[in-house]
Parts: C-alpha cells; sequence; structure tokens
C-alpha cells in the first residue's frame, strides 16, 4: 500500500533526479598524453608537476599542446607556457603563448598574442576568455575579427561557437571594401554574414551615408534594414522615416512611416507615409499624405498630391552641378500665404524656379483667379515674379464688395483671351498682357463716381493695370470694341465671358487644408 512515508520518499527521490545538478558526476580529471620532460621539485611548486617538451593534455573533447606547463592534479587545472594550443573537435583552434585552465569548470584563460578561428573566422587579441562546458569565448582588450571581406574590430567581446554569433561593444568597427560600419553594439553571425545593430551605428560609402540604431546589414548580398531614427543621406538628398529597407546592389531605399526627403541644397523637405529613393537615376518618391514643404526667407511653400516624385540629373558641362525637377501627379494643391493652387499634375523645375501646372489648373493670387490650360509661374528671391498663362486664359474675381448694396454676389470682374503674362512685384500682381482674342468684363463707376457700370471691351491685344488685385485700366491695342453699360441694364448671361468659372470652394485656405480637399474629391 502507498502510504504517506512511501510518498515522502518518492518526492524526495524525485526532487533528486529533477535536480540532476545536486548528485551530478564529479569533473573528469585533465589527462596528460604527452610530455619530454615530467619532473617534481618541492623548491618551485609542491603541488605541482612540471612538464617540458611536446607537452599534451586531453580533457572532455578538447585536446592542448604546448612546450611547457605546470600539472596540479589535486586542483584539477594547469598552467601552460609557448606554443599553446587548443584544439575542439575539428573546427575550432585557439593559440597563444600562456595558458590558465582549470578542469572543474572548463574555463581556459588564454594569454599574449591570442587566436581564435574556425572555419568561418579568425579573432586575434591579447587575452581571451573561453568556457569549453557553453563553447563561449570573450575579450575586455580589444580583438581584431576577420571574416572573409569583413574586418572587425571592438574594445569588448564575446563568441558563441554553437551559433557563430558574435557580440561587439564599444568603439565598433566593420570594415569592407565597399563600405565602413562604426557602432557602439554589434551582433555578427558569420554563417549568414549579417551584422545585427543594437545601438547607433553609422555606416560610410562613397555612394552615401546610413544611421539607426536597430536594423541588420547582410553583407553578402548586400541588403538591409534600419530602424529607429534611421536615414539614409546621399549627397545632399536625406532620407528618413520609421524603418528604412537598403539594396546597395540596386541602390534603392525602401521608407516606411513618417517618411522625410530632405534636399538641403534647395531647402526642400518631402514628407508622406511611404517612399523610395533610386540612386542609379537619381529619383525619389513619397506616397500616402505626401507634401513638399520649401523653406523661402519670410514663408513656406507647401505642395500636396498623390504621389511626389524628385529626379535629378547631372549638369552636362559641369558633372558637379546637378538640375533637379520635382513632379506631383493628381489631386494636386499648392499653399503660400500670398498665393494658391489647384491642378491634377505639376512640374517644378528647382535649376530655374518654374512650376508648371497641367490638366484644370487653377491659380489664386490675392482677389484673383487665374485659369488656362497650362498655367507656368516663374519664382524669383522666394516670390512670383511672372505668370504664363497658355490656350483659354483667364483671370476672374468678384466685384468691388464695397457696392454690395448694389451688386450682388453673381458679379464678376474677367479677363479671356488666348495668352496671358502676369506680372507680380512684391508677390502682387500688377500687370497682364493679354495676347490673342482678348476680352474682358468689369465693373467701375462711371465718369461721375456715383454709380457702378459694366464695362464690355473686346480686343486682340490688351495691357491691363492692377492695384491691390483689382483693375485699375486697361489700355486696347488693336481693334478696340469697347461699352459701358449701366450695371442693369446686361443680363445675367451676358455678364459672362465663355468659359467662366469660379472655383472658390476649391482654394485651400491653409497647410491642413490641402489634405482635406484632396480626400473629399
Amino acid at each position: 500500500m502507498f502510504d504517506s512515508r512511501s510518498a515522502l520518499f518518492f518526492f524526495f527521490f524525485a526532487s533528486i533526479f529533477l535536480s540532476g545538478k545536486s548528485f551530478s558526476q564529479a569533473p573528469s580529471k585533465i589527462e596528460l598524453l604527452n610530455a619530454d620532460v615530467s619532473e617534481f621539485d618541492q623548491n618551485i611548486n609542491s603541488a605541482a608537476t612540471r612538464l617540458i617538451g611536446h607537452v599534451a593534455f586531453k580533457h572532455e573533447n578538447a585536446i592542448m599542446h604546448c612546450d611547457s606547463a605546470y600539472l596540479y592534479r589535486e586542483e584539477n587545472r594547469l598552467e601552460a607556457f609557448q606554443n599553446v594550443r587548443i584544439t575542439q573537435g575539428d573546427t575550432l583552434t585557439l593559440t597563444g603563448k600562456r595558458l590558465l585552465y582549470d578542469g572543474n569548470s572548463r574555463m581556459a584563460q588564454v594569454f599574449d598574442n591570442v587566436v581564435l578561428s574556425d572555419r568561418k573566422m579568425t579573432l586575434n587579441t591579447n587575452r581571451l576568455d573561453y568556457d569549453m562546458s557553453l563553447d563561449v569565448a570573450s575579450y575586455s582588450d580589444s580583438a581584431h575579427i576577420v571574416d572573409g571581406e569583413n574586418t572587425l574590430t571592438s574594445k569588448l567581446g564575446t563568441y558563441f561557437s554553437n551559433s557563430h554569433d558574435m557580440y561587439f561593444r564599444k568603439d565598433v568597427l566593420l570594415i569592407n571594401a565597399r563600405y565602413r560600419m562604426e557602432g557602439d553594439t554589434l551582433r555578427y553571425n558569420t554563417i549568414n554574414k549579417t551584422a545585427y545593430f543594437l545601438g547607433p551605428t553609422y555606416l560610410h560609402s562613397q555612394s552615401n551615408l546610413i544611421y539607426c540604431e536597430s536594423g541588420w546589414y547582410n553583407t553578402v548580398n548586400q541588403t538591409s534594414s534600419f530602424h529607429k531614427n534611421s536615414f539614409l543621406q546621399t549627397g545632399n538628398q536625406r532620407l528618413s522615416g520609421d524603418s528604412v529597407f537598403y539594396d546597395r546592389n540596386s541602390g534603392t531605399g525602401k521608407v516606411f512611416g513618417n517618411v522625410s526627403i530632405e534636399d538641403t541644397t534647395n531647402k526642400i523637405i518631402i514628407s508622406g507615409d511611404y517612399g523610395e529613393h533610386h540612386e542609379l537615376s537619381d529619383s525619389s518618391w513619397v506616397t500616402g499624405h505626401a507634401l513638399m514643404s520649401q523653406i523661402f526667407t519670410n514663408d513656406t511653400m507647401f505642395l500636396h498630391g498623390d504621389t511626389l516624385l524628385a529626379v535629378g540629373q547631372k549638369n552636362e558641362t559641369d558633372s558637379a552641378q546637378k538640375k533637379s525637377n520635382m513632379f506631383a501627379f493628381h489631386h494636386v494643391k499648392l499653399y503660400k500665404p500670398d498665393f494658391q493652387g489647384s491642378c491634377d499634375s505639376l512640374v517644378y523645375n528647382y535649376q530655374d524656379s518654374t512650376i508648371r501646372m497641367f490638366s484644370n489648373p487653377i491659380l489664386w493670387s490675392g482677389l484673383n483667379q487665374l485659369t488656362a490650360d497650362s498655367v507656368t509661374l516663374q519664382t524669383a528671391n522666394s516670390a512670383i515674379s511672372q505668370i504664363y498663362l497658355v490656350n483659354n486664359a483667364f483671370i476672374s474675381s468678384k466685384a468691388d464688395s464695397s457696392a454690395m448694396d448694389i451688386l450682388d454676389s453673381i458679379r464678376f470682374n474677367q479677363i479671356r483671351g488666348k495668352k496671358m503674362t502676369g506680372f507680380f512685384e512684391n508677390n502682387e500682381l500688377t500687370r497682364i498682357n493679354v495676347e490673342g482674342n482678348g476680352q474682358t468684363i468689369y465693373y467701375a463707376k462711371n465718369k461721375h463716381q456715383k454709380n457702378f457700370a459694366v464695362n464690355r471691351a473686346d480686343c486682340s491685344d490688351m495691357i491691363i493695370f492692377v492695384n491691390q488685385s483689382k483693375v485699375k485700366s486697361i489700355s486696347l491695342q488693336n481693334d478696340p470694341d469697347g461699352t459701358m453699360y449701366p450695371i442693369h441694364e446686361l443680363a445675367t448671361k451676358e455678364l459672362r465671358l465663355k468659359g467662366f468659372s469660379w472655383y472658390e470652394t476649391k482654394r485651400p485656405i491653409n497647410k491642413e487644408d490641402l489634405f482635406r480637399q484632396s480626400e473629399n474629391e
């Protein structure tokens, strides 16, 4: 019958069996395999046997060689001198000038010109501690490691022989023919040739600079992934985000989350949710809440589109001089305090400071709305200098609001022509040159300055002078035909030139409005 005493004995026996270590076997003794001379000298060391010439020991699965040694049989340890060599299996060799080995803990301490090598790498240092029971080697006095094309150095390090993982600390440096890697903490695997970043790390190459605080780099296929404050610097462009994937062979960088591409030369930042940079074509693109910010002296211009693409190319006459273009595609919106815009596609040339808008382009400047089949803005010194409206050019603005007791919201000043050139001073429209099929409707005081009237004029070419966004005067250049009508004499349909549309609801009023309007379209 299984009584309480039997149960107590069973649990006691089970606890001993499961613990294992409580009654583990005693450490095996160091075995002397060979020595040319074996002597005992109480005057030198009463507890040691002195061994000289072709000395060899065996302990567990390790073989140790040296020129001379002291063997402490009772303590199960030894001291070895000159031409020390330890082999463990057929994969690992450890050499040095002096060895302290404890057979009980299986801990080897090797000093002076220490070399640890396996089939994958070679490690050089002045002192190495090697735990043979765990197959773990460590150093604290700097080391130099060669692994194929890679050379690594650090002040502190640990090598796990079974997993072929190496951990480096303090002043870590990895040098390859194509790059140089500097960091504080690094893990490197000698099988898959992959470096894992565990702290602030810089990768320098001829083409770029990479920084991260977490990630990995495969030194064979040249692919990598960077996280935590990571960025990729190529020339004057910096690509950063929550995480960066980079393929050095193809020169492609992919960025995920909080993407930012900064062009320090042109003072431009492109941000979004996802982005790519292609070194071979010198191009970058961003999508997902994409936004370009160009910093001027007094303000900033913001540009949004579904996709923003920046492309650079070398100048044919000057290899150091680069031309750059920025393309925006779909639901494009532009905001600057003194002008705003909307279109479906846009090209911004940094070199000549021009912005070309295509597919239903609309531009707002002060009270004026400007449209055409294509619109080109010429900027200079952070301001618009000229604007070119090509084909179906149209400029419109609301009539003078001070006369709203007479005029209602359907009254608009309008200028129409085949082509127009607008001239700006201090970001204000001051003159408009109309070329071909010119037509105008504008509201003004009559000659007695008592009542408002509407002036309709047709002329091939015109020059229109503007003051504070209002038409000041019109000069009709060729075959003019103009008439001033009383305010209520013309029917509503006659108060609209062909092609007139009013897009006030599309006009962004601030930076945030760029995204709101795009989402609603």
